[in-house]
């Protein structure tokens, strides 16, 4: 007699991670279901925890870390030009930066420990 397992099979659907990445960056563009905000120089960044801790392992120990979850973090250690563009990367998987920031932005995503930014950058 078979299982029921024997009978479940898996359908792929590659584009799926793509068009969740996209939806979640128009919630995070218009400040929808954000649940926080990052601040750096002045500069605001609505933004979902579960995105920063899935790109970066200093969001995630800072949010699976024991005690209330912040609704706000300081990140002054990191420009907001740095900070934006790894912010995109997280919800499109594109680095936009330009060579002159290439530095800067190398920098932050040590800090925030972003492995794939690091790997990526210092190969160039």
């Amino acid at each position: 007699m078979a299982s029921p397992e024997d009978d479940l099979i898996g359908i792929p659907f590659p584009e799926h991670s793509s068009e969740l990445l996209s939806c979640l960056n128009e919630q995070r563009q218009l400040g929808l279901l954000c649940d926080v905000t990052i601040k750096t120089q002045g500069l605001e960044y609505r933004t979902h925890r579960a995105v920063l801790a899935a790109s970066s392992r200093y969001f995630k120990k800072l949010f699976a870390g024991p005690g209330p979850g912040q609704e706000v973090c300081e990140l002054d250690f990191v420009g907001p030009e740095a900070l934006g563009a790894l912010l995109e990367f997280a919800y499109t998987a594109t680095l936009t930066i330009s060579s002159a920031n290439m530095g800067e932005v190398l920098r932050a995503a040590q800090l925030l420990e972003i492995p794939c930014v690091i790997a990526g950058l210092e190969y160039r």
